[in-house]
């Protein structure tokens, strides 16, 4: 069964970084590849020095569990959600299928390393046409979550046809008069050109 996770880009600084490159990421740990670490326990010791600051054992341990529910916990075809720098967007997508674990340079204008590729719908959501209970989820303020409202989301990607959405092209105003034109019914459409004619 496929989860839905909410990965956060710092409050949407660096969504269009994950949008393009095609990735969910998380910056903890920075300077360490976390690609062989297979258990929560194994990274406890790693955040401790890597963040010696850090001395509450209830901090710590919500920052661990959110990198190792990153790094664990996402499955090949769960889907991620990001929100955008406008808050009211939700970009959503599909965690890749094999390997999606990979840690980057960081040069790409997000300096999060920790990185899961991802497959992003082309079209977003609006936060608005989701649930109370759904929005106050996406509102938490944990960098990695999990988003209970799986049955909801789901319903909502399949009613938007979200995975095969067409990417949106550039406005071309003589195909959008075209379209409206050929909009109306047959008797709608003769009584547009008869109109046309008599301001003519």
């Amino acid at each position: 069964m496929n989860s839905v996770f909410c990965v956060r880009a710092e409050f949407g600084i660096y969504t269009q970084q994950f949008v393009s490159g095609g990735y969910v990421a998380i910056g903890w740990m920075a300077n360490s590849n976390h690609s062989a670490i297979a258990t929560r326990e194994e990274h406890c010791p790693l955040y401790k020095t890597a963040h010696p600051d850090d001395t509450s054992n209830i901090v710590i341990g919500q920052l661990v569990g959110q990198i190792a529910r990153f790094l664990l916990e996402l499955k090949p075809d769960d889907y991620v959600i990001t929100p955008a720098a406008d808050t009211e967007l939700l970009h959503c997508g599909r965690l890749a299928a094999d390997r999606s674990y990979f840690f980057a340079s960081g040069d790409d204008g997000c300096p999060y390393r920790h990185r899961r590729r991802v497959e992003w719908a082309p079209e977003t959501l609006e936060r608005s046409g989701l649930s109370v209970p759904f929005q106050n989820t996406i509102r938490s303020l944990l960098t990695v979550f999990a988003v209970s409202q799986r049955d909801e989301f789901l319903a909502t990607i399949d009613s938007k046809d979200l995975k095969s959405a067409p990417k949106r092209s550039a406005y071309d105003p003589n195909r959008a008069v075209l379209e409206r034109v050929l909009e109306p019914d047959d008797k709608a459409f003769e009584f547009l050109v008869g109109h046309g004619l008599v301001r003519a």
